[in-house]
């Protein structure tokens, strides 16, 4: 679920935020699209992952023991909770406006 949210994002997001600067004749200010893609991708995939993350377990009772059991539904990436996903997302947003500074 990170990555079709995180990409989604920044593509609509940077894609979207290229045609208002060039509607509004700054071209040369589209590396900024991709650094505001990629933090719009950011807050996506925290908001979707605790979404996910925080629904209540269901309780289930195991017939051999008799024992209450409760089933999660865990969404990760790499065993990496979605929601924690967001910091290098976000980390990642930095690079273009580290790039345009030493331009």
């Amino acid at each position: 679920m990170v990555i079709p949210v995180a990409l989604g994002t920044a593509v609509a997001v940077g894609a979207l935020g290229g045609l208002a600067l060039r509607a509004f004749g700054h071209p040369e200010l589209t590396v900024l699209t991709v650094s505001l893609g990629l933090f719009a991708a950011a807050a996506a995939t925290w908001m979707v992952g605790r979404r996910l993350n925080n629904a209540p377990p269901r309780a289930r009772i195991d017939p051999a023991t008799n024992a209450r059991v409760l089933l999660r539904r865990r969404h990760t990436l790499f065993r990496v909770p979605a929601q924690d996903w967001s910091v290098p997302v976000a980390l990642a947003a930095l690079v273009p406006l580290l790039a345009l500074r030493t331009l």
